[in-house]
């Protein structure tokens, strides 16, 4: 089966990942998948693409001369945008099948929707509403329906968001929750390689390391530092546990804080106004996250929309608890089995509160975590979950190209 793997990105972050991970075991598993690549954004995860198919990423060029646009239009130059890139690519490749990897590709897609002869498509979405509001737009999010034979979602309220919001019946929706690249260890067995901590020494983690050693209760969170990820709640955070800890010392971690964004150079000013800057580390964006996320007491997600973050399911692998708001998203009912917390929308006292209780409880604490792990090796590791998505693509082949 020729398959078009299509990302709206190539960072290390969710939707982009998985696709890797995916394309990673089905190259292991020999499943007869002859695949290609297309990055309409390039970025780090590039050459991970490259080492397992041909692979192309866009980048914006700073001048295109008239002639090159022309030849681009004619499939003889470089592209000229996205949109260009991936027609150009599925003219080349022949695809039996193009794996849409999240739904704000609807701007680029214009016209392969007007292709009558185009190929099965797959949407495998990974975006809420406000997500979708900010990245694509409703005619654009009901072009790329439009033209899907398969529509998979990354948690229960995805779903239900697209028929709300989009008025995608139930019946072409299949949930298929996020995963790990890690089998499930056996009865007895240690933990799989990736789901290890990374050796200490890193200077940038001393402090991280430190704190460990002298017994401080460590939480953290793992994401890039905007607000749809409640990162402009963190200062605000500490310093509520700062009143609620009383004293009690307590190390809050944010990994994903690039030091020149302008978010992250105002959180710093405000812990420095606050007088709470010895309680906090900020971390840069890294390319594997579980070494430090397997060093909290406690996960936190102060995020206000995340369908079904990895974040979680890597602080879970580790049996570390995640603590978040109610509404915010997937992992809400992944922690109500008894895998974590979930306090009021945006009520930062009731967060603090929480990360009080689990510090002063660590019973509770290691029981959430190990529940937490088990649900995770249960339901979340790639050997279970990419032959799911490996069924909808065949079955989106046989289905052929959808005209809704």
């Amino acid at each position: 089966m020729r398959v078009l793997f299509v990302s709206h990105m190539a960072t290390r972050s969710g939707a982009p990942l998985l696709l890797l991970w995916l394309l990673r075991w089905l190259m292991a598993q020999k499943r007869g998948i002859e695949p290609a690549v297309v990055l309409l954004s390039d970025g780090p995860l590039r050459p991970d693409f490259e080492a397992l198919a041909p692979t192309e990423a866009w980048s914006r060029p700073l001048f295109q001369p008239l002639r090159e646009r022309v030849a681009a239009r004619l499939g003889r130059g470089r592209a000229a945008s996205p949109a260009e890139l991936l027609e150009a690519a599925v003219q080349r490749h022949r695809p039996e099948l193009i794996y849409l990897n999240t739904l704000v590709l609807g701007q680029h897609l214009r016209g392969l929707a007007a292709d009558p002869a185009r190929p099965a498509c797959l949407s495998h979405v990974h975006e809420l509403e406000t997500t979708l509001a900010t990245m694509s737009s409703p005619e654009a999010v009901a072009r790329q329906l439009s033209i899907s034979s398969v529509v998979v979602a990354c948690a229960e309220g995805v779903k239900q968001s697209l028929h709300t919001h989009h008025g995608l019946p139930l019946q072409r929706c299949t949930v298929i929750p996020g995963f790990l690249p890690f089998s499930a260890p056996g009865q007895g067995q240690p933990g799989p390689e990736p789901l290890q901590a990374e050796p200490g020494g890193e200077p940038a983690l001393e402090p991280l390391d430190a704190a460990l050693a002298a017994g401080t209760f460590v939480f953290g969170f793992a994401g890039q530092a905007i607000t749809r990820k409640g990162f402009d709640l963190f200062p605000l955070l500490v310093k509520e546990c700062e009143r609620v800890f009383s004293g009690q010392p307590f190390l809050a971690v944010w990994l994903g804080a690039s030091p020149g964004q302008e978010q992250v150079l105002m959180a710093r000013r405000d812990l420095q106004l606050l007088g709470l800057e010895h309680r906090v580390l900020l971390l840069p964006p890294r390319p594997s996250a579980i070494g430090v996320i397997g060093r909290f007491a406690v996960h936190g997600l102060l995020s206000r929309e995340d369908p079904y973050p990895l974040v979680a399911l890597e602080a879970a692998a580790s049996a570390v608890p995640t603590i978040c708001f109610e509404g915010g998203g997937g992992i809400v009912d992944f922690v109500a089995d008894g895998c974590g917390l979930a306090v009021p929308y945006l009520d930062l006292a009731a967060f603090a509160a929480a990360l009080h209780r689990l510090s002063n409880d660590p019973d509770s604490r290691r029981l959430l975590g190990e529940r937490s792990r088990a649900r995770v090796w249960r339901e979340s590791g790639i050997d279970d979950v990419a032959p799911r998505l490996l069924a909808c693509m065949e079955r989106a082949v046989a289905a052929g190209p959808h005209h809704g």
